[in-house]
């Protein structure tokens, strides 16, 4: 199998680039996080990158920028064709079209979620005829008894879960990969959709990555989608 893709993220906004630099990884990539352009410099060109996610709107020296650089050594023949996702605010077309005139493969807006940003990055491969890689072995399979409220990672140790745990991981595994809404799981828990409601959900989600991490010694692939809600990003298998 061949190693990952180096995935480059050049993002200011500390939670968006959370956010694309946790989902990639879980996706299969091998992500590099960067604050802004200067620190992407520091570890290019050492380090030849396959794909660039680019924020736009930089603080300094913008993510334009950075792709006409990247291109420039591209055409002068200078390591491989590199793949560049851009990422915006803004939905004017002349911003569109300074992206694609930067070097840009595909343009997209911030509200894009991370699963239309995924693919994205799976479309540019694809045009650079590399072939696609798996973000995870079938045999890492995660089973999920929601009558007994247990989980089974991949490793065969078992976890057993509390009733809200077992209902939100039930949610999320009837639709992996898809993101499923924080209103979406209080209708499944039975919750009004209040401040208190949201807040308490977002908790048990961080409770249960962590319970999982120390009983299992396993990273629980549940990721918050941006702007969404939540994603079980592996391979699962449902007993009802």
């Amino acid at each position: 199998m061949r190693p990952p893709y180096l995935v480059a993220v050049v993002e200011d906004n500390p939670g968006l680039l959370a956010d694309l630099v946790e989902f990639l990884d879980l996706r299969g990539f091998a992500v590099s996080g960067f604050g802004n352009a200067e620190a992407f410099f520091e570890a290019w060109p050492a380090t030849r990158f396959d794909l660039l996610l680019l924020d736009v709107a930089l603080p300094g020296v913008s993510g334009l920028e950075i792709a006409q650089r990247v291109r420039a050594q591209d055409v002068a023949g200078i390591g491989g064709a590199t793949g560049v996702v851009m990422l915006t605010a803004l939905d004017a077309n002349d911003d569109h079209v300074l992206g694609l005139n930067a070097g840009a493969d595909i343009y997209l807006s911030k509200r894009s979620s991370l699963e239309v940003i995924e693919a994205a990055c799976h479309s540019v491969l694809r045009r650079l005829d590399r072939p696609d890689a798996n973000f995870s072995s079938v045999g890492e399979l995660w089973r999920l008894h929601a009558r007994h409220w247990q989980l089974h990672a991949p490793n065969g140790t078992a976890l057993d879960l509390t009733h809200t745990e077992a209902v939100l991981l039930f949610s999320l595994c009837e639709k992996p990969g898809k993101a499923v809404t924080r209103e979406a799981l209080l209708l499944r828990l039975g919750k009004q959709e209040t401040l208190s409601s949201l807040r308490n959900l977002d908790n048990t989600a961080s409770r249960l990555r962590r319970k999982v991490q120390a009983v299992c010694g396993m990273e629980l692939p549940v990721r918050p989608s941006y702007g969404k809600g939540y994603t079980f990003t592996g391979y699962c298998e449902v007993d009802p």
